[in-house]
């Protein structure tokens, strides 16, 4: 057994839940099965292994609300480190490696982030310095922090302004795509939006709508989609065919639970009801999603790869000149701290793609500030960084990405995540959501690995899965975010 120990001085300044958000993870980011106790101001992570790591912690930033921040690597001690100053400690790591690194390779560094880092810098010093007295420490490196993440958010904005502008200069058309999830065929105002927000819908086929009955299909809302999409010039993204989630499975489905072999052969023949009546008009399959969590069948992991490889290799077969994807949820795999899991969302995607399936790309399902289920907040570097690690992958990448633009309750919302008390410190708005669209989607689109991103809900006013993440309210009105995207669109696609 593997202990880390952290001395919390102030336990009372945490975010709610923060101790139980909590894991370490390897160098390369994935977490370990973590067990958390916390005693008269120590929080203690034990875990089966006893290498160093970086402890993952929700913290309030300010001006900026909760964010998941890292410490450094730390090796095992018996002395408790001190949170807030390992937290400043691998905060300033992040960017002054970033940053050399982004230099090293042609990027203007702002002279405000280098007047920043070195007052973080100087900050973190005294705390570092001054432990003894732990109150001290504690404010001067939260000072540290407040500094190194207005950096990382300056840098980050000026970098992927930097290669936007160099992308365009080579292309000035950038040939992305840029779609949100089609809940229903729009009409009016909100399909002009919709059209000049996104040159691309995902439309994800409703298996209990389309199948009351096994074998028997109702096709007449998934055609209107189809149909209105061609229409109006749009890509289509179609899938995830299969989720098994409550919302997407038939009630008839779970006869099957307990004959793998008969649930196997009733998913596949969806999935090829599904391809065959639409084959020539889809531009992108998304083939399974969300199979790398538990579902709401008992399924083993080796059960739920087993699926994904029968989807991929159907899809291939009828058709084989339109790409592939798998969309993999959480991939963080903060889950994987409360559960043993043998393969994570990397382990299973590296799977899929080193067994030659025809795989032309890989999803992230990244549903930013919601808990249970969802993923956690993260800073521009943390993300940026994410990426990298998926890009070891050498398949290109697909962002797909929801925000909440409430913080209140949603009768609506079928999941049971719920929006993060502490996010944007409390004050989660639509004129928020917005603020984090203008710098989260050119991030994503100056990733060169990145070759679409996706909106992962569409209205608030149906059945959707997280609580106020679509870009319609719940009167069916456009939220500010969706006009963001729309001048996004104009700036980087035409």
């Amino acid at each position: 057994m593997g202990f880390l120990r952290f001395l919390i001085p102030e336990p009372q300044q945490l975010l709610p839940g923060a101790l139980t958000r909590a894991y370490v993870a390897g160098l390369d980011g994935i977490p370990w099965e973590c067990r958390r106790t916390f005693a008269d101001g120590v929080l203690s992570i034990e875990r089966d292994v006893r290498e160093s790591g970086n402890l993952y912690f929700p913290w309030l930033v300010k001006e900026q609300g909760e964010l998941t921040l890292c410490t450094a690597s730390l090796m095992e001690r018996e002395k408790p480190y001190h949170l807030t100053v390992e937290l400043a400690r691998g905060t300033l790591n992040r960017l002054r490696n970033q940053v050399d690194q982004w230099e090293s390779g042609g990027a203007t560094i702002p002279d405000e982030c280098r007047q920043l880092t070195h007052e973080a810098t100087l900050a973190l010093a005294q705390a570092a310095i001054g432990q003894s007295d732990t109150r001290t420490a504690d404010q001067q490196a939260s000072r540290s922090i407040d500094l190194a993440m207005r950096a990382i958010d300056i840098v980050c904005r000026d970098y992927c302004q930097q290669v936007l502008d160099a992308r365009r200069r080579e292309q000035p058309v950038m040939s992305a795509l840029l779609g949100c999830r089609l809940d229903q065929v729009p009409d009016g105002a909100a399909a002009e939006a919709f059209v000049a927000g996104f040159n691309t819908a995902v439309i994800v086929p409703s298996w209990p709508n389309l199948a009351t009955r096994a074998g028997e299909y109702q096709w007449d809302e998934l055609d209107q989609q189809v149909q209105w999409c061609r229409d109006a010039g749009l890509r289509i993204c179609m899938g995830p065919l299969v989720q098994l989630d409550r919302a997407s499975l038939p009630d008839w489905l779970y006869l099957w639970e307990e004959e793998f072999d008969e649930l196997e052969n009733s998913v596949v023949e969806f999935a090829r009801a599904i391809v065959q009546r639409y084959l020539g008009r889809v531009h992108l399959w998304n083939c399974a999603g969300r199979m790398n969590v538990p579902g709401v069948m008992d399924l083993s992991e080796e059960q739920r790869l087993r699926l994904t490889v029968d989807l991929l290799e159907l899809v291939r077969s009828l058709d084989p000149r339109t790409p592939t994807i798998v969309s993999f949820d959480q991939p963080w795999a903060e889950y994987v701290a409360d559960r043993e899991q043998e393969l994570t969302p990397l382990h299973f995607a590296d799977t899929l793609v080193r067994g030659e399936l025809g795989l032309a790309g890989v999803a992230l399902e990244m549903n930013f500030g919601y808990a249970p289920d969802g993923t956690l907040p993260r800073d521009a570097l943390e993300i940026s960084r994410q990426i990298d690690r998926w890009s070891q992958l050498g398949a290109p990448l697909v962002a797909v990405i929801t925000l909440p633009s409430r913080g209140d309750a949603d009768s609506a919302a079928r999941s049971q995540a719920k929006v993060l008390p502490g996010l944007a410190d409390g004050r989660v708005t639509p004129d928020w959501q917005r603020d984090v669209v203008q710098w989260l989607v050119p991030l994503l689109m100056a990733r060169q690995p990145v070759q679409a991103v996706l909106w992962n809900q569409m209205r608030d006013d149906v059945p959707h899965d997280f609580p106020h993440g679509g870009l319609f309210d719940t009167q069916g009105k456009p939220k500010p975010a969706l006009e963001a995207i729309s001048e996004l669109r104009r700036k980087l696609l035409g």
